[in-house]
């Protein structure tokens, strides 16, 4: 009798799959390899290079930062910023197979050309307030930036108007860009010895910089078939443009 409810007691037992037993050996197992997944693996080579490239203009205004630069911004220092980003961006459109994602289908000379032409387009039509450019420059570099990056880093509850985003990625935007826009701004000529404009307070940086990203920000979050570096650096420089003539004028 012992025999038989044993073996009884083991049939019962292999017939309930997942049961406390079993996930207490098996789920260990599985935790550790998640939770010890790094940055590149969550990535992936081709998408922290897509991040460098697209980051890594948005630290070009520090160099002005050092650097005193003539009020207008003087044609050598437009020939200068031209050369730079069109450099820039001619080396991303013909090595851009090595951050293009799997499958991806994109405008390559839309997302290049709406990047490098809205920033430097504002910086030509404004060269008495080169912040403005700059300040457009760093709402595409490191606010649309981040979203991507906290967006498939974290994840989180996407969008009700758009499922391909998530909240994660847009508070990103708002948040690590409208930093560093105010940064930029307030720094463009609070640094420059030569402008003609006093440096603008703190909040006058922190308006015209929020609002450049928190409009840009809800332009990338909205589905389009518009590339997003043009609705981004388009949305931002209108944003900039317009909240500095309110409380600067020109």
């Amino acid at each position: 009798m012992a025999t038989v409810s044993s073996r009884a007691k083991v049939r019962r037992r292999r017939n309930i799959p997942h049961t406390l037993a079993n996930y207490s050996t098996v789920a260990p197992l599985a935790r550790p390899v998640e939770s010890g997944i790094g940055l590149r693996e969550r990535l992936g080579e081709s998408e922290l290079r897509r991040r460098f490239w697209h980051m890594a203009p948005g630290t070009l205004p520090l160099i002005l930062w050092e650097v005193n630069h003539g009020d207008p911004i003087s044609p050598l220092l437009k020939t200068i910023f031209i050369v730079t980003i069109g450099l820039l961006g001619g080396l991303i459109f013909v090595f851009f197979r090595l951050i293009a994602r799997e499958g991806e289908q994109v405008d390559r000379a839309g997302a290049v050309l709406g990047y490098a032409c809205s920033v430097l387009a504002t910086l030509f039509l404004f060269p008495h307030q080169a912040e403005l450019g700059l300040t457009v420059l760093a709402v595409l570099s490191f606010g649309d930036g981040s979203a991507t990056l906290f967006g498939k880093l974290f994840r989180g509850r996407k969008l009700p108007w758009n499922p391909q985003k998530t909240w994660t990625g847009l508070a990103a935007f708002i948040v690590v860009g409208s930093t560093w826009a105010t940064a930029i701004y307030w720094g463009e000529t609070y640094f420059n010895a030569y402008t003609e404009d006093p440096p603008p307070g703190l909040l006058t940086a922190i308006v015209c910089g929020t609002t450049a990203t928190v409009l840009a920000a809800m332009a990338e979050s909205v589905k389009s078939r518009i590339n997003d570096n043009i609705r981004v650096g388009v949305t931002a420089a209108v944003g900039v443009v317009a909240a500095h003539a309110m409380i600067v004028g020109f």
